[in-house]
């Protein structure tokens, strides 16, 4: 009889670990029910050893589980369906995805299973276990399908209005690189020769060339890669510079703002798929990136778990929006609370998206004018000797 290892949350929501025997995966889940578990990952412990997750991207999801939705409609079985994609897609790493869940759903483990073994978000996943406890797969798989393909579409929107700007400032950089590396050096040697006073911003600039030719690459690079190093490691020091963040007046409103509006976009959907309320705010914080975030939904899922209710939770904060606090409550009073926070979700992020949107192009004369400001300081750096030189012997 195979042994599986599992994780499981208890009835107040507690993380439960360990290992039990069934004859399959079906059987190993209806003991924990018995248990009063709810499993979160359940595997064979041969597989726990051997699984290997794949590196997958946002649109090779959305590819999966869009074809998947399509052929589940149509009355195609899951491992049929799972085959179908493997053989006919045309990226080799959605293939490869493919048939790995295919290996696994042959080998008797559910489509939640292997997606948690190949890696999948566990928001993904615990919708699929949802839906197929509901026997609703294929209506789970094409909601999953759409808000991907909606969050692929507003990152790809916002990485589009991005790009010109990007492109300004590396130009920026690299002339201003270029000048300080290679030009000013040449001229650095003319005035070496006349032993001639130099002005104030000539000798700035010519002290910033030295520095950038002989320290600057490498130490901001070495600075760069310390302080990422440092801050993965340290998860004190990661709180701090995200509560510090969080403070800066507005990046750090903007960047909450999208927080909570991915929070209150995964919960709406992992209740829509039946997940309960104190799983479904595990998962959130543990998605969450910004500390403070990940904190304030931990204390709002030991509320919920006591008995209040999640708007008042979130309400006694003042990091949450009054937006997201006002729709909660009112899905919490209508019985909609999925639906609520889906919406809020959407109208949190369009917001987030307009002034983004906003900021890039009062960015964009801005960083022109900073590039054009740098290099006509260090054009009059290099002239005004010159002109100072030509004087003297008229």
């Amino acid at each position: 009889m195979p042994l599986f290892r599992y994780e499981a949350l208890d009835a107040k929501g507690r993380v439960r670990r360990g290992e039990l025997e069934a004859e399959h995966e079906r059987a190993a889940r209806r003991l924990l029910k018995r248990q009063g578990l709810v499993p979160r990952k359940l595997m064979t412990a041969d597989a726990v050893r051997a699984r290997r997750r794949i590196a997958v991207r946002t649109r090779d999801w959305l590819a999966v589980f869009e074809q998947l939705a399509a052929l589940l409609e149509a009355g195609a079985p899951l491992a049929e369906a799972l085959a179908a994609i493997a053989e006919h897609e045309e990226s080799a790493r959605v293939r490869t995805l493919a048939a790995a869940l295919r290996g696994r759903v042959l080998e008797g483990a559910s489509l939640a299973a292997a997606l948690a073994e190949v890696g999948a978000p566990e928001a993904l996943w615990r919708m699929v276990q949802a839906g197929e406890e509901a026997g609703a797969l294929a209506a789970v798989c094409a909601r999953t399908a759409e808000l991907l393909a909606r969050r692929l579409a507003a990152r790809e929107e916002l990485l589009s209005i991005a790009l010109y700007p990007a492109i300004v400032f590396a130009t920026g950089l690299f002339v201003a690189y270029a000048l300080l590396a290679f030009v000013v050096p040449q001229v650095a040697r003319v005035f070496a020769h006349a032993h001639a006073e130099l002005p104030l911003i000539t000798r700035v600039v010519l002290a910033a060339s030295a520095f950038v030719r002989q320290w600057g690459v490498w130490l901001a690079l070495a600075l760069a890669g310390a302080a990422s190093w440092w801050a993965r490691r340290q998860p004190r020091l990661r709180a701090r510079m995200d509560a510090w963040l969080v403070r800066m007046p507005l990046l750090g409103r903007l960047w909450l703002r999208a927080e909570f509006a991915r929070a209150a976009r995964t919960l709406g959907l992992l209740l829509a798929g039946g997940v309960p309320l104190l799983a479904a705010l595990g998962i959130a914080a543990e998605g969450a990136a910004l500390a403070p975030v990940r904190a304030l939904l931990l204390e709002a899922r030991e509320a919920v778990r006591e008995g209040e209710a999640l708007a008042t939770a979130l309400g006694r904060s003042a990091l949450a929006p009054p937006l997201l606090v006002r729709f909660a409550r009112m899905g919490e009073a209508g019985g909609t609370l999925d639906r609520m926070l889906l919406k809020v979700g959407d109208r949190m992020e369009a917001e987030v998206a307009a002034r983004i949107r906003r900021a890039l192009t009062l960015l964009e004369p801005a960083l022109i004018l900073l590039m054009a400001v740098g290099v006509g300081t260090m054009a009059a750096a290099i002239l005004l000797p010159l002109v100072e030189m030509n004087a003297l012997v008229r």
